[in-house]
């Protein structure tokens, strides 16, 4: 018998409004067994335990035993991860960069692997353990908070890189930052995403299910005090507000709710990508860009990402993604029609 869906506010000081309410539905632990979301339904909570009672080393076992299994698992050609990789560096290759399939796929567990380390040294050690781990040129920096300064704000816009929620630490240290993000679709899930972003000292705005006018006025009323917005705004985008561009020389409708917001308030937005190697991540910030009109500004810092994600595939958590995985393979497919 499926049972209704259970509804519980959290507060944390974290959180820009100081509580959220969570709906949990039957689907949010994922439709199928093997699923990824189910994956994380069991492994995040199980991780969350071993760190509060054991050493980091022993709470990263889970970690390790699913790294090496993925590894084994590279083996089978039908590995939805493995199918990503090969077809992003097929991609790559035409752009003059020299990929191997099997070493994107292991460095992609690799930075998956050191970010999770990252985050327990984050819990067990202080903001100041994992920030030297974090390289963010001054020079791009001050580019940033001057920008913020002169316009009263600013939107990052970012893709779900692997290392895209701990950087928020090291941008947090250089300006005011508010990250807006989906939380999870558990209450337990959401918990512990929450008691991170109160380790990393991080505010954040959580919008899953949210009236997009309460997030507007919600992120008008941060803009005023010259807060640098981050947004993850790598979702593809079905719906009719969907803005078409150009990826992989494919047409992908996007998000497009940031510029619409940078657009009102003349605000800059400023693409980043954070690169990883394992443990050490690097923040990478493109041309910034006041929008005058939706689709050229999204046009823009998509095509940064895509930039970015030819030249180092491996940061990219979207590889993982069905929907993007998808769009790879039909680049690639086209790519053999022309």
């Amino acid at each position: 018998m499926s049972r209704g869906p259970r509804s519980e506010t959290i507060h944390s000081s974290a959180l820009l409004l100081g509580k959220i309410t969570v709906t949990e539905h039957e689907r949010s632990r994922g439709r199928h067994l093997f699923s990824g979301t189910r994956l994380k339904v069991l492994l995040f909570p199980t991780l969350h335990w071993l760190l509060k009672h054991t050493s980091v080393g022993i709470a990263l076992l889970p970690m390790h035993l699913l790294v090496w299994i993925m590894r084994a698992l590279y083996l089978w050609p039908g590995n939805p991860l493995r199918v990503s990789c090969e077809a992003v560096c097929r991609i790559a290759n035409r752009e003059g960069y020299q990929h191997d399939p099997g070493k994107i796929y292991r460095q992609f567990l690799d930075n998956s692997l050191g970010v999770m380390e990252n985050f327990f040294l984050l819990h067990r050690h202080g903001i100041g353990r994992v920030s030297e781990r974090i390289l963010l040129q001054e020079q791009d920096a001050l580019m940033i908070a001057d920008l913020a300064q002169q316009h009263g704000g600013a939107v990052l816009a970012v893709p779900h890189n692997i290392a895209s929620a701990i950087s928020g630490l090291r941008l947090n240290q250089s300006f005011p930052l508010l990250v807006v993000a989906r939380n999870p679709p558990t209450i337990a899930r959401t918990r512990i995403t929450l008691e991170f972003f109160e380790h990393m000292q991080v505010p954040v705005l959580m919008v899953r299910d949210g009236n997009p006018f309460e997030l507007s006025r919600n992120l008008f009323s941060a803009i005023k005090t010259g807060t640098v917005i981050a947004a993850t705004l790598d979702n593809i985008e079905n719906s009719d507000a969907r803005a078409v561009v150009t990826i992989f020389g494919r047409q992908v409708g996007m998000t497009r709710w940031a510029v619409k917001i940078a657009a009102r308030k003349k605000l800059p937005v400023i693409p980043c990508y954070f690169s990883s190697k394992r443990n050490q991540h690097r923040i990478i910030v493109g041309e910034p860009i006041i929008p005058d009109h939706i689709e050229t500004a999204v046009q823009h810092y998509t095509g940064f990402f895509e930039h970015n994600i030819l030249a180092d595939p491996a940061s990219w958590a979207y590889l993982a993604d069905k929907r993007w995985r998808r769009i790879l393979s039909d680049a690639v497919d086209f790519s053999h029609v022309k």
